[in-house]
């Protein structure tokens, strides 16, 4: 995502970015619009994408859900290696986890030159630790990778039917302005589109979870419609790899995907047509 907001003697950063050097150039952008001390960095969750260029922002004071630090902590750094495979039109060298040191638990709200900048979590969602950071006098929601727009959203971990309900708790807010982790910024009905599309995934999945099939059985029957337009629509496996779980009951914290597994047999099933 990458967004900041500047106060009148400090900046407060939301999320470092995949990369030290796409990280490198958000801090230049920054630096074109203010030289404030950049004071905070506020990770919405512990994905490297909004993580791994932490270390950029020397000296800034990272802030993050309490289960954010811990699953940035536990997971540890993935092989740039691997991570060059997969994702070849990047490059991860000097990538690093920095965890957060100021956490919380439900709220933590900033005072910044009289505007609330309200951090917020609602439970389980798209991960188990994302937050949004809500600026109710502007009417701004930052929502991080809660809203997915014309991206195909990607469940690999949380709970669907958290993810949901946190939507519908987020629209509760009244906000005017959505900024989506992935996405053009929007208004309500970007929320909307991205609900609409973790409705018809999980009311498919049951259906074919309840037939038997396997998740690559129903990842690969499953009608998209629209949103079969959206890039990455082979997402769809891992997030019916995700749904099997939470079809039957497991722990999104503790039930974890072997990620890079599922990620080459998606790359695979992409190349042989059946994504």
């Amino acid at each position: 995502m990458g967004v900041f907001i500047v106060g009148k003697d400090y900046v407060v950063v939301v999320d470092s970015l995949s990369t030290v050097g796409l990280t490198q150039r958000f801090k230049d952008e920054i630096r074109k619009i203010t030289d404030k001390p950049i004071r905070y960095l506020i990770n919405t969750h512990h994905h490297g994408d909004h993580t791994w260029g932490n270390h950029v922002f020397a000296g800034a004071t990272i802030i993050s859900h309490d289960y954010c630090r811990r699953e940035l902590t536990e997971a540890g750094m993935m092989d740039p290696n691997l991570l060059n495979t997969i994702f070849p039109e990047f490059d991860f060298r000097g990538i690093a986890v920095t965890p957060a040191g100021i956490t919380f638990d439900k709220q933590l709200t900033l005072h910044m030159d009289g505007r609330e900048v309200r951090l917020l979590y609602f439970g389980p969602g798209h991960t188990v630790d994302d937050i949004i950071v809500h600026l109710p006098q502007e009417g701004v929601i930052f929502a991080g990778d809660f809203i997915f727009l014309y991206s195909t959203p990607l469940g690999m971990e949380g709970s669907f039917a958290g993810w949901l309900k946190n939507l519908n708790a987020m629209a509760k807010l009244g906000a005017r302005t959505y900024v989506p982790g992935h996405g053009p910024v929007c208004g309500v009905e970007g929320l909307k589109q991205c609900r609409d599309y973790l409705v018809l995934v999980r009311r498919e999945a049951k259906k074919r979870f309840d037939k038997g099939m396997t998740v690559d059985e129903a990842a690969k029957d499953i009608d998209l419609r629209q949103f079969k337009q959206w890039p990455n629509h082979e997402r769809i496996l891992f997030n019916v790899e995700r749904l099997w779980r939470e079809f039957r009951g497991e722990d999104p914290a503790t039930s974890k995907l072997n990620l890079a597994e599922v990620f080459l047999r998606m790359d695979a099933m992409v190349k042989a047509g059946e994504l």
